[in-house]
């Protein structure tokens, strides 16, 4: 009698204890008063490529406020903000401590995954999206760029391509739930398909490769040809990587494939030697015109790269369906994530090159180099698939303890224990049924990518964003045959 009085006891304990870790979620969440400062302070950056401390400042004034499961995503955000601030020393740091912990805690992942499923994601340490661990290595790279570091932002190039080969060998193991909760994978699923919730617990990552990160390591590789530190057929081998990814975010993201790719990748099949390559290209795209690589070295190069708007933000969507659980007809609810909003005004900058009295020498218009909104947006369903169904599965775990809870304590209390027990596991369900909505908010919508290859010389560069005032940069440049400049100005509009 008195085993079986323990065993009954046992639910209504299970979800004392279940409330009291969701009282804590709350807690977990970061805050996310500063990004409204932080896209205002971006207006205010200077135009002549001075350091301007206003969007680091705020974000670090609001570092008390991200807690300790939000490390990653405080670093994320203070390497963004020192980065649009001019302060790359710091940015790089931000950075690093970012991709350290990110990946520690890459490799505690089937841990969390238990954590989640017994309460729900806010309780596991921040680690970041695929899409923004890559961006990581992305933005880092452009802080060694910005300092003629061109072995160092090389490396970070080469990293995004280690991190995605890992992530997509990864990726299908995370499909299993673990322990008790795979007793109800076959309620879920039936769950889902009844309301024609889309989940797939097989669903592979369509991130496979990145375009422009592919495209920057040919350039870092250029930019290192004349010192003889590394020759064109790496920056070919990086150039067709590019292309060949390109095509493929043509079907997955609607975008075009950026016209900068085929010169580069012409001058690299040249410059190799690679003849009968050279051939194939220019018989494919007729017409392609391109700087040899003899002139090439001769030249100065101005790059210019853009990061335009804001990505999207996470709120909670909350579903709730009747199920029957236990020969009760009862409520299974859950939360996941939604994107919403994001996107930019600019659509493209111009850039201008002047010589002494205001002479215009040369100019192009910058082109969309990373969608990242649409490329996040995919990533992100790629994991909403998964998560769903996990939601699913916990919600229906919960939902039935807090059935047979409230049965036994009918049973042995009578219908005011039983109504007690039912308002407890009522309020241990709302008070887990909060959604994941943490995110690296302060990423662009996309870059935009622009190069002027100039004759050695000095001259004022000017640039135009296309779709709202400017001019951002007003810079002036001297250069010397084959140097590269690294030009980048962040806009939250």
């Amino acid at each position: 009698m008195k085993d079986e009085s323990v065993r009954s006891r046992r639910p209504a304990q299970s979800l004392l204890c279940f409330i009291l870790t969701c009282l804590i979620l709350s807690s977990c969440a970061p805050s996310t008063e500063q990004y409204k400062g932080y896209f205002e302070s971006l207006s205010l950056n200077p135009s002549d490529g001075g350091v301007d401390p206003g969007p680091e400042k705020i974000i670090r004034k609001a570092h008390g406020s991200y807690g300790e499961k939000n490390e990653v995503l405080y670093d994320m955000d203070l390497g963004a903000a020192a980065q649009a601030s001019g302060d790359y020393r710091t940015s790089e740091k931000a950075f690093r401590r970012a991709d350290r912990l990110s990946r520690i805690l890459y490799t505690k992942s089937v841990t969390n995954i238990i954590e989640a499923y017994q309460t729900n994601d806010l309780v596991i340490p921040y680690r970041g999206y695929p899409f923004e661990r890559v961006m990581i290595n992305l933005l880092n790279s452009l802080n060694y760029a910005e300092t003629g570091d061109w072995t160092g932002a090389l490396v970070e190039t080469r990293k995004i391509r280690l991190k995605l080969q890992e992530y997509n060998q990864d990726y299908p193991k995370a499909a299993t739930p673990p322990g008790k909760f795979a007793r109800y994978e076959s309620s879920a699923v039936r769950l889902m398909t009844q309301h024609h919730i889309a989940f797939n617990t097989a669903q592979l990552n369509h991130y496979t490769d990145d375009g422009f990160a592919r495209f920057l390591s040919g350039v870092y590789q250029e930019a290192q040809v004349n010192s003889g530190g590394v020759d064109y057929s790496s920056s070919l081998i990086s150039y067709r990587k590019a292309y060949s990814t390109y095509e493929k975010n043509q079907l997955l993201y609607g975008a075009s494939i950026p016209s900068f790719v085929l010169p580069a990748l012409l001058r690299s099949a040249e410059a190799s030697g690679r003849v009968n390559l050279l051939a194939r290209l220019k018989k494919r795209f007729p017409g392609v015109q391109w700087i040899r690589s003899k002139s090439f070295e001769k030249m100065g190069h101005v790059i210019f790269i853009g990061y335009n708007g804001q990505i999207f933000h996470l709120t909670s969507q909350r579903f709730a369906f009747p199920f029957p659980i236990a020969n009760t007809l009862a409520m299974v609810s859950f939360s996941v994530p939604n994107p919403v909003s994001g996107g930019t005004q600019i659509f493209g900058h111009r850039i201008v090159a002047s010589a002494a009295g205001k002479t215009v020498v040369a100019e192009n218009t910058s082109e969309v180099a990373e969608p990242l909104r649409a490329i996040g947006l995919t990533n992100f369903q790629d994991h909403l698939k998964r998560v769903v169904f996990r939601e699913a599965i916990r919600s229906i775990l919960k939902t039935a303890e807090e059935v047979v809870a409230t049965n036994v304590a009918d049973r042995q209390g009578g219908g005011i224990a039983g109504l007690i027990a039912m308002i407890v596991g009522d309020v241990a369900n709302v008070a887990s049924d909060e959604a994941d909505t943490r995110s690296w908010r302060t990423l662009p919508s996309q870059m935009d990518y622009s190069e002027l290859d100039l004759d050695p010389g000095t001259y004022d560069i000017s640039v135009y964003p296309m779709g709202v005032s400017g001019p951002v940069i007003e810079k002036k440049v001297t250069l010397v045959p084959g140097q590269f400049l690294l030009l980048h100005e962040t806009d939250g509009r």
